[in-house]
């Protein structure tokens, strides 16, 4: 969450749907309907197939290949296998289990809480493991994350006992601590991801996002590299290969972050990294060219206009880069290091006024930038302070990031859903990031989330979270109190 990079899940690892900001909330539920729709013709169409269409497999071998599909979250060839149990007259409580998979992921929360009822005295293990990572997907919806976590970390407990460990619970447990900000326990869980399932590409990509954040150069290198390794034509291969250019560039390894950017795709941000990596290997026409189509591309490119207006300075064309640099400000009006390469254009006209007055401006980001930096580092060893991220979000807004502060106020609200101060903000945040399409009137973030469909038999736990360290076992999922009466 706290990352400049963005967080498209198409990502097996993200769990929950992210709208972009320019979103309308009407068209989200259209989107949310068609996805809940889609999942349940597919149920309805398979209905009616015969188990030969499956290729005569065996009710073990269809049980099995459904688990497959469950890590892979495809319904359609959930629905396909249940189905076919179905028809072999497989074990019922297979059955059910797949059944209660496909109304969670359809949203039929009520549905998916009645088959993880029946099956809440299973003695089989897979059984047991599946109907705790399914609860834990219910209660993510329900915004129930203390819950999350319990259920997750039992599936994952007795799931670690299985030939094929309950790869799902892991990965939406590095999700959720990812989204809140607990990167070292997203981190967890992505390496046992990584162990179950050590050729997903996704995985190294979520991991290689997270250490370039925290600015581990060589670890994000390594993962990105892995994950070319595992899948070179990804759909998101762009991204691996502008990352491993931006790492390489870090760390001064200018040839390689040549190699790599000419590799990408070639855009107004892909010119500017090049024309980096050229200014640094002493190729300065090279460099000025790309800059200049960069710029001509996207005027309002930072990295173009931050070493356009450097190399003027150091060429002493210090009104030019005065200039470049004040365009550049009114594009980007909190970026310290464009104010502190204007202070030396003006000390380099002997204006000493602005100088000074830009390099006051920049300490002050600065410090506040370092401040951020280190609260970042903290928050791992803090997974449940709420302050510390409301500072983050804070501070994030006040360096210039506001889609990094939606994310830390998102996590302040997944500790503390009644937090007033952090749903202002975030709704302040999505209404000015949707360019007025959205109105204070149309989106209001819930400030608690709604009574939970699976219910702790033992009293509530107050905790805010969990880490990865809590032994704590929930109690088996059970219906609400008034759906037990009625049976």
């Amino acid at each position: 969450m706290n990352t400049d990079h963005p967080t498209s899940e198409s990502s097996n690892v993200q769990a929950g749907l992210k709208l972009g900001r320019g979103a309308s909330m009407s068209a989200a539920l259209i989107i949310i309907l068609l996805a809940v729709t889609s999942v349940y013709l597919v149920d309805k169409q398979t209905q009616g197939s015969t188990v030969g269409e499956t290729t005569g497999l065996t009710a073990e071998e269809h049980f099995r290949q459904a688990i497959i599909a469950i890590h892979q979250r495809h319904t359609p060839d959930v629905i396909m296998h249940r189905n076919a149990l179905q028809q072999l007259n497989g074990p019922e409580e297979q059955i059910k289990m797949l059944t209660a998979f496909t109304q969670a992921m359809a949203d039929d929360v009520e549905g998916a809480a009645e088959s993880i009822g029946a099956l809440k005295d299973s003695t089989d293990e897979v059984i047991t493991t599946y109907i705790y990572y399914i609860a834990g997907e219910l209660a993510f919806r329900q915004k129930d994350y203390a819950s999350t976590i319990d259920y997750l970390q039992t599936a994952m407990q007795i799931g670690d006992n299985l030939d094929l460990p309950c790869l799902p619970a892991y990965q939406l447990m590095a999700s959720l601590h990812y989204d809140q900000g607990n990167m070292q326990h997203a981190m967890e869980a992505a390496h046992r991801v990584a162990e179950i399932d050590p050729e997903n590409a996704q995985i190294y990509r979520f991991m290689g996002m997270i250490q370039q954040d925290y600015e581990q150069w060589e670890d994000a290198k390594t993962a990105y590299l892995t994950c070319l390794d595992k899948d070179p034509f990804a759909e998101y291969r762009n991204e691996i290969l502008v990352g491993l250019g931006q790492i390489c560039l870090k760390l001064r390894q200018y040839p390689e972050a040549k190699s790599w950017l000419q590799l990408a795709t070639v855009t107004p941000q892909v010119l500017a990294l090049r024309a980096e990596a050229e200014f640094n290997l002493g190729n300065l026409a090279t460099a000025l060219e790309q800059l200049q189509q960069s710029l001509d591309a996207d005027p309002q490119q930072r990295d173009a206009i931050l070493l356009t207006g450097t190399i003027q300075v150091q060429d002493k064309k210090h009104n030019e880069a005065i200039a470049v640099l004040l365009q550049g400000l009114e594009y980007h009006p909190k970026d310290d290091q464009l104010m502190y390469k204007l202070a030396e254009a003006y000390r380099g006209i002997g204006d000493n006024i602005n100088a000074e007055k830009y390099i006051a401006q920049s300490d002050s980001l600065r410090q506040k930038r370092e401040r951020f930096s280190k609260l970042n580092t903290d928050a791992i060893g803090e997974p449940t302070n709420v302050e510390m991220r409301l500072e983050l979000g804070q501070l994030a807004e006040e360096i210039g990031k506001p889609e990094i502060a939606m994310g830390w106020y998102q996590a302040v609200l997944q500790l503390d859903p009644t937090h007033e101060e952090a749903a202002k903000h975030l709704n302040r945040i999505f209404i000015e990031q949707s360019g007025g399409t959205v109105s204070e009137q149309d989106l209001q973030i819930p400030l608690a989330p709604p009574t939970p469909v699976l219910p702790q038999e033992a009293p509530p736990n107050q905790t805010p979270a969990k880490t990865l360290e809590s032994n704590a076992s929930p109690a088996v999922p059970v219906l609400p109190k008034s759906q037990t009466e009625d049976q």
